[in-house]
């Protein structure tokens, strides 16, 4: 026996191997509230069904062997679930994979034709047991429904039972998707291990006979055992859950947080209210941070799927930890343990740094219902040479002169000004390829540079936001004026209309989409070295220019000969062609206009493989298609190709020259008027 062995016999009453059928008599699992809620992804269940299928077609197997699950740690207890008193099994550690074991279970039954409790006593002698989560008691009812009853979006109404829908659709990938689709489903398993032709119901009673066969079985497919530790009903159980897990399952800094503020130091009935509260506080919270909207406003993390009230916990550590001396991994869950465990037993410490956090989520959602407010701190966070945080935005929010949203709103302009117009480079010097005399100004950015490339992005992403926010001041107001000095339509309008979700710039589309810098005027001809993508872009030159190309006399004598040539005397008749085009739509040859700032915007990946080195006319339809099909679209990337900014040229053919100085003029004078407006109030 080693030492570890030795360390759980002093924390539990049993230790014992427990076969998945040993759980099949109906008892009751008890998921506490300082869990946290089911999280399997898809990948989790793939591996594990592909786990189970082999070594249930494994042949030949020791009759001794068995099928390891990980362990249970659990307490024995009783709780009230629908308003009875119920012997329970209190779940320590380990629910993640007692859950996925029943959701696989419920998602096998219907393919061996049991659709109901009875059913499955009557063919497996077998009673599936109950899971009942503590801070989601509603959720009994639908976990017990599970692979008896169809699933209505209805149905979904909180975060762990979308997880647990989720993967129940999974196992049901699993069983059909064919190999062309899925390499990892289970008609790949079954090629490799089965005999036979792959069948649903057969795959589905292989795995069930696994998890049904008891522990000495010696039937082919084996059976599962769990580790069953069971430690003393008098054992503190998050105290074991913490050390249980510590070195073994890598709890984040969130799960142990969690656990902390769920401790009943004093285990009476007002102690217990306060950790359910928390608890379902805690799930508000999250619910929350995991609508992409809201997230997407205070976070550059746009990948981060789990532990997103990480976000909560950081900027009060930021904000309140004297001691930043230790900078771990675990820092958060260090400074929550210290406070808690250098003040009082009581739950007083726990109610005063629990209301500290939903003061602080509090905070977010009313930057979150402000449309102005919401636009300037996504700003702020998306850009990442910046590198603002929650607690730069709330040393805005708690200034001492910040009275009203109005200061609040002035205050985030300024550091707009400051943290990302300050930065942009505006030259005053010649430059002959931009037309730019020594006395000129013009912005100093280029796709070229990598560099520039953030403050690239940081800029068009300032000008889009700029136009709603004001849209939305002009509308404010517009509506304080006399109903005979309003048009038509805004008679009846109020204030509150600013509110509206509409003047929202939609961060999340930026994160989901793949938003990023494309060129306008694109390197067209230089790029087209192959004689397909030649032919294929002659072609979409022909339907975008129409008339104006298919008539030209030169064009048509070029491509006239181009036909009728051999194939080693093509070459320079379709160079002649290209050539012809590229004069048609005055392309730019200099590679510095390019990559200047006045041909550049943004684009989400979509459009971007659509767009590619396509002449401006062919993007002009490309964009208006993709803006019919329900595709955001950036109002100053639909601006550029409307040509709506002054002094653009009025044809359609081309992105010119002057339509780059124009489209720059634009942008140069929002930054200059922007920077003049708000600049800092305390220097002038």
């Amino acid at each position: 026996m080693n030492g570890n062995d030795k360390d759980i016999l002093k924390t539990c009453n049993v230790i014992d191997q427990m076969a998945a059928s040993d759980l099949l008599d109906g008892r009751t699992f008890f998921i506490p509230s300082y869990q946290r809620g089911y999280r399997w992804t898809k990948t989790q269940i793939y591996d594990l069904c592909n786990d189970l299928l082999e070594y249930a077609l494994k042949p030949n197997k020791d009759p001794k062997s068995f099928y390891s699950l990980q362990p249970l740690i659990v307490r024995r207890g009783n709780q009230v679930i629908n308003g009875k008193e119920t012997d329970v099994i209190e779940v320590i550690d380990g629910q993640q994979r007692l859950t996925s074991i029943y959701i696989i279970y419920r998602a096998l039954m219907p393919h061996v034709g049991i659709t109901s409790s009875e059913k499955l006593k009557e063919n497996r002698d077998a009673v599936l047991y109950h899971i009942y989560y503590e801070t989601r008691p509603n959720d009994f009812t639908f976990i017990e429904n599970l692979g008896f009853k169809p699933i209505y979006k209805r149905d979904i109404n909180d975060i762990d039972i979308a997880h647990i829908v989720n993967a129940y659709n999974y196992v049901q990938q699993w069983l059909r998707n064919d190999i062309d689709s899925d390499r990892e489903g289970a008609r790949a398993a079954w090629e490799l291990f089965g005999k036979g032709k792959f069948k649903l119901n057969a795959v589905a009673n292989k795995l069930l006979n696994l998890l049904n066969n008891e522990k000495d079985s010696e039937e082919p497919e084996g059976n599962a055992q769990f580790v069953w530790y069971e430690i003393d009903a008098s054992k503190n159980a998050i105290q074991e859950f913490l050390s249980e897990n510590k070195g073994k399952i890598h709890l984040t800094n969130t799960e142990k947080i969690r656990a902390l503020f769920m401790q009943r130091k004093n285990k009476d009935a007002t102690d217990n209210l306060v950790q359910l509260n928390i608890a379902k506080d805690w799930e508000l919270i999250e619910n929350t941070l995991h609508r992409n909207d809201f997230w997407s406003f205070i976070s550059n993390e746009a990948d981060k799927e789990d532990d997103r009230i990480e976000l909560i916990f950081q900027y009060i550590y930021d904000r309140n930890c004297d001691d930043k001396e230790y900078q771990g991994d675990d820092k958060l869950f260090r400074y929550y343990y210290r406070l808690f465990n250098k003040q009082s037993q009581d739950t007083s410490i726990v109610i005063e740094e629990w209301n500290k956090v939903m003061e602080a989520f509090r905070m977010l959602q009313n930057w979150y219902r402000n449309p102005r407010i919401y636009n300037w701190i996504g700003l702020l966070t998306k850009d990442k040479s910046a590198n603002i945080s929650i607690k730069d935005i709330a040393a805005i929010y708690d200034n001492e002169k910040v009275i009203t949203t109005e200061d609040f709103i002035l205050g985030l302009k300024m550091k707009v000004r400051e943290a990302i117009i300050d930065q942009i480079p505006v030259a005053q010097k010649e430059n002959e390829n931009l037309h730019m005399t020594k006395e000129d100004k013009y912005i100093n950015l280029f796709f070229d540079k990598s560099s520039d490339k953030e403050k690239i992005r940081g800029l068009l992403r300032f000008l889009n936001v700029n136009i709603l926010c004001q849209q939305i001041e002009g509308l404010l107001k517009d509506v304080d004026k006399p109903d005979d000095q309003k048009m038509a339509s805004d008679i009846g309008r109020s204030s509150r209309d600013g509110q509206c979700a509409i003047y929202r710039f939609p961060f999340e589309a930026l994160d989901a989409f793949g938003w990023d810098i494309e060129h306008i005027d694109s390197a067209t001809t230089n790029s087209l070295a192959n004689p397909e993508e030649q032919k294929l872009w002659v072609k979409e030159a022909e339907s975008a220019l129409g008339a104006t190309l298919t008539e030209d006399k030169y064009y048509l004598e070029q491509k006239a000969a181009w036909l009728s040539a051999t194939e080693e005397n093509k070459a320079p008749l379709m160079s002649n062609m290209l050539k012809a085009i590229k004069d048609l739509i005055g392309e730019d040859d200099i590679d510095e206009r390019k990559d200047w700032i006045g041909n550049l915007t943004l684009l989400d990946s979509g459009t971007n493989k659509k767009y590619k080195n396509k002449i401006f006319e062919m993007k002009r339809q490309i964009i208006r298609e993709r803006i019919n099909h329900g595709v955001f679209v950036p109002v100053c990337t639909q601006n550029i190709f409307n040509k709506t900014y002054p002094e653009c040229t009025k044809s359609n053919l081309r992105w010119d020259f002057n339509d780059k100085k124009s489209y720059h003029k634009y942008i140069l004078d929002t930054i200059e008027n922007f920077s003049r407006e708000y600049a800092d109030k305390n220097n002038r």
